[in-house]
This record gives structure tokens, sequence and C-alpha cells, in this order.
């Protein structure tokens, strides 16, 4: 007989609340829950497949593995491995430093808080600043505009509130990819855009495809990739010009105003309109709504992120929330000030920190942490410097930077140099192939798991605890037992801690010892750290379907008597506009690749579902039908696609929804590098045409992933 269970998702920040229903420790399906979330039922079809995934549709690892002499993989138990891992750590950090060792904390680590915590305090604790992410491959030129023009503490409007969302290079009813950064709710997107349009908000969206979620806009800009920092230059010179921006907020928090009236004097809407190749009219209405808006928001997804001038567009599209009003203000409501730590809201501007140019820096490259972490691009040149400091072991725990890195030729080498190189997942992918360790981990309904990472996260207060759906395999070891087993065999001592982004793990006060003795118990975990929930953790427990919390909101409280302020034009942001004034046409490629997502996988997750691979036997280069009938392109035929840096094949479908010159792939799809029979490779890796040494961003280092310069020709 089958029992019900109640749990939540954690494929991504979304956690939608699930049902699943399980017969002798089976999983067998999968649906939404909507007793109590705040978003109601809903789940995506990774959500729906998530059985799938569990019951081992992507060849699931059952041993931990070790790469003999002869280099082929032997089962190893997870002890096993774990002692030699620890005693190969501690020879390096004794004989190097622990600069010596690193992490990688990929997607799929994101939504293990225990592994999570765990992993902070054994970095924090060896000592190592060397901590890299799958979040500054993607979207670290959002933390570059952290950095150099500081945060309103208050936050954007919610969704829920604004009157005009201007979103560009996002497509969040695809993606599930929404607070903070790509203005929907992460959860059940489409309803949320339908409910704003329903009390009348207006939608602009900024992207070269006509997206699943365009359907929504009031007003569709589709530009040639990689100028999204000149069009909205062009809308912050229409407010300044036509006096239609938020002066008394620019008096109050911001400087450097008359600095960014010279900056952005050149970027008319004419200049920004015939560089992006779309109708000055749409920027002077896109500025003209910005302007008569109460409650704007501005933000983007990871296409700005991923193209050209990516630190500097960032930092444009921030700067329209500061022009326009795209902050709360004191008395503006907060509907969700967190459960497990439920905290006050100011109207306040925290000045730029610059940590980029604070200790400790790379080795490599003259750049330091954002946001407490390394560029991940510069991982491999980390450990091929010639430093005593350089990388020496790197452990990969929920990710494939191999993969995700781009230019393989270059990251392989790099991996190749490493003394030891260990991936914790529960299946095997690029990274593994070459790791000498593979620890197999549990999966998600596997553990317990509180939604702590959720907490600031959901449109309103909500807080959902899960005991494991069903017991582990046997075989697998739990990611946080990885690095509490190898900090309890090299004898360092670690504190667990509430950790968020923006604090720095050792700086954080409060924390619970842990013993190396005896293995931490993670309902003890769980409940030390909703000991200062509005929700006790007995009662959160015992609401297996989640709880929200009554009376909940806040309002935003006046600033304090510390002011600080946003910095909209700083020295290196004038003289990247000035350069951008100047910069010439790319003409030597006819097309642009831009990157998509796709609703049926993640990054590398579900790529072998069922209906993934139904819809998507190959990474498909999408084209408008006119540029392919143009370079005479028949529908599924084998093409080339050469950037300056690489090639690779696949198979060309026409869309309507791409405006011409644009050809659109997905990320980390196919093998490291292809083999040219396209169908047997099932995918095509984009990596391949990215440069991890040129065409790099300042500061973060960020390649080229979006908008790149491309030949498209029948192969």
């Amino acid at each position: 007989m089958a029992e019900t269970v109640k749990t939540f998702c954690r494929n991504c920040g979304a956690q939608c609340s699930m049902e699943v229903d399980v017969e002798r420790g089976r999983m067998l399906a999968a649906r939404p829950d909507g007793s109590k979330s705040p978003y109601g039922g809903y789940m995506c079809p990774k959500g729906l497949a998530a059985v799938e995934l569990h019951n081992g549709m992507e060849a699931r690892l059952h041993s931990s593995l070790k790469r003999g002499e002869d280099g082929a993989f032997v089962s190893i138990a997870a002890d096993a491995a774990l002692d030699e891992i620890a005693a190969k750590l501690s020879a390096l950090i004794a004989e190097h430093g622990p600069r010596a060792v690193a992490v990688y904390h990929g997607t799929g680590a994101y939504r293990s808080v225990m592994g999570n915590l765990l992993e902070r305090a054994f970095v924090a604790e060896i000592g190592t600043p060397n901590f890299f992410s799958s979040m500054t491959i993607d979207q670290s030129a959002k933390w570059v505009t952290m950095a150099r023009m500081g945060v309103m503490a208050s936050g954007r409007h919610a969704m829920r509130d604004a009157d005009l969302i201007l979103l560009a290079g996002g497509n969040p009813l695809v993606s599930h990819q929404g607070v903070p950064f790509a203005l929907a709710e992460t959860c059940a997107p489409a309803r949320g855009f339908e409910a704003a349009k329903a009390r009348g908000c207006k939608v602009i969206i900024v992207d070269p495809r006509r997206t699943e979620t365009a359907r929504y806009a009031d007003l569709l800009i589709q530009p040639l990739p990689g100028h999204d920092a000149e069009i909205f230059a062009a809308l912050a010179h229409v407010l300044l010009r036509d006096g239609t921006y938020d002066a008394e907020f620019a008096a109050r928090w911001c400087i450097q105003l008359d600095e960014l009236r010279a900056a952005l004097a050149p970027f008319t809407p004419e200049l920004a309109a015939a560089r992006a190749d779309v109708p000055v009219e749409q920027i002077e209405l896109a500025a003209r709504w910005l302007g008569e808006a109460e409650r704007p928001i501005s933000g983007s997804g990871t296409g700005p992120s991923m193209a050209a001038n990516s630190n500097l567009a960032d930092h444009m599209i921030e700067l329209i929330n500061a022009l326009a009003g795209g902050y709360r203000r004191a008395g503006d409501l907060v509907r969700n000030p967190g459960t497990l730590r439920a905290k006050d809201t100011f109207e306040m501007a925290m000045s730029p920190t610059r940590s980029f140019e604070a200790e400790p820096r790379c080795v490599s490259e003259d750049t330091g942490a954002l946001v407490g972490e390394f560029p991940t691009a510069l991982l491999p040149g980390e450990i091929m410097a010639d430093s005593p400091d350089r990388i020496r072991a790197l452990i990969c725990f929920g990710g494939d930077p191999l993969m995700a890195l781009g230019d393989p030729a270059v990251a392989a080498k790099a991996f190749g140099h490493l003394d030891l190189l260990v991936s914790l997942d529960c299946r095997q992918n690029e990274t593994g192939k070459v790791a000498e360790y593979v620890l197999a981990t549990s999966q998600p309904f596997e553990r317990p798991e509180l939604s702590v990472s959720g907490d600031g996260m959901f449109p309103e207060a909500f807080v959902q605890y899960t005991d494991a759906v069903v017991a582990p395999a046997q075989g697998v070891i739990h990611d946080w037992e990885v690095f509490w087993g190898l900090a309890a065999r090299m004898g360092v001592p670690l504190t667990f801690k509430f950790w968020n982004y923006g604090l720095n793990y050792r700086d954080i006060p409060e924390g619970l010892p842990l013993s190396l003795n005896e293995k931490p118990d993670p309902e003890a975990l769980f409940r030390w750290l909703a000991k200062d929930s509005a929700v006790p953790f007995d009662v959160i427990k015992a609401s297996p379907g989640g709880v929200r919390p009554a009376d909940a909101q806040r309002l935003v409280l006046p600033a304090p008597s510390v002011l600080g302020r946003l910095e909209l034009c700083p020295p290196d942001v004038a003289a990247e506009l000035a350069a951008l004034v100047d910069a010439e046409p790319e003409a030597d490629f006819p097309f642009r690749l831009t990157c998509r997502r796709i609703l049926h996988a993640v990054n590398s997750a579900y790529r072998e579902s069922r209906e993934t691979r139904r819809r998507y036997p190959v990474n498909y280069a999408y084209m408008n039908p006119e540029d392919m009938a143009a370079a005479g392109i028949a529908e599924d035929a084998q093409v080339e696609i050469a950037s300056q840096f690489g090639t690779i094949q696949t198979l060309a479908r026409a869309e309507n929804r791409l405006r011409r010159g644009v050809v659109s792939m997905t990320h980390m799809f196919g093998p490291l590098v292809g083999t040219g029979d396209v169908l047997a490779d099932g995918g095509a890796n984009v990596g391949q045409l990215t440069s991890l040494s040129e065409e790099l961003q300042p500061i973060n280092f960020m390649p080229r992933f979006s908008g790149v310069p491309v030949k498209i020709t029948a192969a």
C-alpha cells in the first residue's frame, strides 16, 4: 500500500511544496501540494521528473570511486576514501599552506543546507580563501555592481507591489529563477505575471528572443545581443534629460550625479538604437514609462551578465532602479521579513565595499573576492600559477566546473595539473571522470531538509521542514558527512553557524561547536537553526505541509543615523562608458550566439530524463527562418558553428521567436568535447566557443558566454 509523504522540491530556489507517493521504500510519483504554500499548488516539469531522477535515470552512483594506478576507477568505501583524502589534504596544507586547497560549490549544492554550512565551516577553519561557485560563472556582474555602486538595504519593490517591470535577458517562465535579480516569483512565475497584469502593471522585456515570458510584455525590445549597456545607458540618459528621474531619492541616497550626466551624454536613444538595431521610439517609450511609474523595478537574468560589457550592463540596469524609484521606502510593506530569522528592513543605502580591491587576492590576476568568493573563471589560472600559493587540491561539491567553465582545453589541462581532485555528486560528470576520487552522495529525498535558502525569497513568510522521504541508497554518503568526516580526520574544529550571502563565516559571532568524535544529528542542527524562528521548530516539524506565520508582514523603517550613499558613476564605470562610446562593431562574424534555458533541465541536471531527451535529442541551434533560408540551411540540417576560439557541430532548427542575426543554444549539453557525430554526442558544448584567456571582463574576469560572435555554415 502506497504512502503519501509531504516534502518539498530542491531543484531550485522555489522549493515548491510537493507530495510523493512511496511504496516499500521506493518513490512512485510526485505532485504539487498547495495546502500551505504561498504559491499555491505548482510544480514545473523538473519537479515532476524528480522521481525519475531519484530512481536512477541519470546513471546514479551507488558506490564511491577511486582512480587506480592504471587510470581506471575501482569501488571504494566512503570511509576509506575519506581516510585517504584527509591524509592527502593534511599533507598538502602542511607543506604548502591552506591556500593549496580550494572548493567549488555547484548548483546541486545550494539546496543542501547542512552540506552548504559544513562546507563553509570547513573552508573557514582550514583558512583558505579559495571558494568558487557557479554564481561567478553566470551572474557575477551583479556582484561587481554591488561592490561598485553599493546596495539599497530596503531592497527593490516586490513584484506584487510593482507597477512597472523591466526585465532584460531573463526568461523566468522557463528558468524558474526570479528573486532577487530576475524580477519574478520563482515558483509559479506565470501566475505572478498574470496577477501583475490584472492590477495594471506594465511589463517591458528586453531580449533578442520573444521569450515565453514576453507574452506578458506591453513592450518587447529585441536588440542584437551584447548591447544591454547601451540600451540602459540610453534609458538613464532620457530620465536625466527629461527630468523624470527621482531627484529627491538621488539627492538623499546617491552621489556622482553630475559625473553620471557627463558620462551618459553621448548615450542618446539614437546611438543605442543604432547599436542594438531597435526602433528609437521603443527606447523613448520605455524611458517615459519609467518616469511615470511610482513603483518600477528593473532587473535581469543571465543574458546581460554573460555577454559583452556585462559589468557595465548590470551597473546600468541597477542604475535605473536608483534613478526611477525602484527601491522600497520607509512605510512600504515588507511582505516577507523572513521566518527562521525575521528581521527589520530599513530605508538606507550601504556604500560600496569594492571588495575586489582588498585582500586576500588571487595569485593569477590582481583581483580580490566578490561576496566572499573568487571568480570561477580564474580557477584554471589559480591552479597553473607559478606561485607557492597555487591551488593543488580541489573539492567539487554538487557541480561540474570542468563543463561549466568553458574553454575545455584550458580547463582540462589545469585540472590535470592538480595533486588531488575530488568530486561529490550522486552521478558521474565530466569533472568526476578526471577526478582521483568520486564520492557517491545521497540525493535530496534521502535526507531531511529545512527551507533555509528560501526563507527570505518566498513572496510571503513561509517555512517548511521535511524528513527523509526514503532511506539513503546503500553505499552512498551524505554530502555534509564528507566535510564533517574530513574535519574529524584532520583535527579541524567545526562550528555550525547560520550563514547567508553577505556574511563572512568566520566573523559570525554565534555558532554551535561540533564534536569531532560523534557524528552530528541533523535534526538537532536544524532545531538550532530554527531557535530564533517566528515559528518554533516543533511546530514546523509537526506541520509537514509547511507553515505560514500569521501577521508576519512588516513595514520598512526609517533610516538609522549612520547613512551610506550609492555611487552612481565611480571613475572605473565612467571609463568603461567612455570606452564603449568609441567601440568598433565586430564585423567579422555575422551571427551572435545567445544562451537559452529549457523548461525540462536545469544546468546539467535532467538532461537525460525521458521528456528532455524526447524534446532535445541534441542541443539544437535555433535560428530565425529567414536566416536559415538565406544561408541555405534546412530544418534539422547539420551545421558547423565557429567562433574565434573553437567550433561545434549540431542540428539547426527554425524559430520565429528569434530576431535575425541570432542563434540560440543551451549550455551544459553534450560531451565536454564533441566527436563530430551529433546524434551520438546527444548535444554540443557551447563552452568550446569561449575563451578563458581573451575578451574577459575586468574585475570578475567573466568570459563571454552569450552574444558570442559566430559563423554558421551547413556541415
